[in-house]
């Protein structure tokens, strides 16, 4: 086989379900990726719909069912937690490739069926996980892979991004207020990104938790705002991930037998080991010295020119007949994790994460 063998000289035929909110920041992307074709759009609450149609030529779709029946190959659900199972299953039915924003579904039932739904169809679900854009996190991945931190015993994360306070004065009806339509709270919509990224760096699944979690501050939002889960991964090494709407402040750090790094609020590198290593972002040539790295930024959302862009590379992998980098099963996993949790929170117990589909 040939270097160009199974790769596509065509753009792939994208539809956007969902362009407002965090859409926003990557809708454009389809449209200027010289390897993907914007065809269609739908989202009647996004304003800038028609403005963004325009700009690639894409069709409006007047529904849901309009947009997945559109002259297409593959979907990009960018909607609320609660409408992810039937949009996606309606994609996947319909012979399209999808991209799904995290959360996979609301429910680790619904996760379940949707990932029997996509083997049954013979398509790709893929999940977006905009962490993986970041090359930060690969050269950690290659700092942990290689042993540049010792064995790694321990790895902690909190999201809090403070917009509980911002909701105050929002509809009632405002779906991240609702838990039924959330899945939770701010754990279910903020620490999903660290339960997967976790296990992603570690090559290891979580298999126990013991989390609290509750309203703080936030009464207008019927899930918790503020939630903490000590986890266990399969190989023994422990974690602690937090998430908030109430306070603010983001950070990663990570704990071996020969080092350690932390990230905080993907601006600053602490970093200090007994090895040098040399990766894309991370340069570190003083073993027993720590460092500090100031001034970075976090790739934006929609460049299409960053090789790591989650969009870009599900649009490769479509074309390329390659496997995608979070596949839906990864997605049941982080919903497992989720779920435990919550029932951890409710019992206050330990709780062990299902690893196999329950009755």
């Amino acid at each position: 086989m040939t270097m160009t063998e199974g790769i596509s000289a065509r753009p792939l035929r994208v539809g956007l379900l969902g362009t407002g909110g965090v859409a926003s920041k990557y809708a454009s992307l389809y449209g200027e990726y010289p390897r993907s074709q914007l065809v269609a759009v739908h989202d009647p609450f996004d304003p800038g719909l028609g403005a963004l149609a325009e700009r690639f030529g894409a069709r409006i779709a007047n529904c849901t069912d309009a947009l997945i029946n559109s002259d297409i190959e593959a979907v990009i659900i960018s909607t609320p937690n609660q409408f992810h199972l039937a949009q996606a299953s309606a994609a996947l039915r319909a012979g399209r490739h999808v991209l799904l924003q995290k959360p996979m579904t609301v429910t680790l039932g619904e996760a379940e069926t949707l990932a029997a739904i996509a083997r049954e169809s013979g398509k790709t679900l893929a999940l977006y996980m905009n962490s993986l854009d970041n090359p930060i996190f690969r050269d950690l991945k290659r700092m942990i892979d290689e042993g540049v931190l010792g064995e790694v015993g321990s790895i902690n994360c909190k999201l809090a991004n403070g917009m509980g306070h911002a909701w105050r004065n929002r509809p009632a009806n405002f779906w991240r207020a609702s838990r039924s339509a959330v899945g939770g709270g701010s754990f279910t919509m903020l620490a999903c990104h660290y339960l997967n990224l976790t296990q992603w760096l570690l090559g290891q699944p979580i298999v126990r938790t013991a989390a609290v979690g509750k309203n703080l501050m936030c009464d207008h939002i019927e899930g918790d705002d503020i939630m903490s889960a000590i986890v266990e991964f399969a190989d023994g090494a422990m974690g602690v991930i937090e998430s908030a709407w109430c306070v603010k402040g983001e950070q990663m750090s990570v704990h071996g037998s020969s080092g350690s790094i932390a990230y905080i609020d993907n601006s600053v590198i602490s970093l200090k080991a007994e090895s040098p290593f040399a990766g894309e972002a991370i340069h570190y040539d003083k073993p027993g010295t720590r460092i500090v790295i100031e001034g970075l930024s976090a790739p934006a959302m929609g460049d299409w020119q960053n090789p790591y862009n989650q969009h870009r590379c599900f649009v490769d992998a479509m074309l390329d007949h390659r496997p995608v980098v979070m596949p839906a099963d990864k997605g049941v996993q982080d919903m497992r994790v989720l779920a435990a949790a919550y029932r951890s929170a409710a019992s206050g117990k330990h709780e062990a994460v299902f690893m196999e589909p329950r009755a």
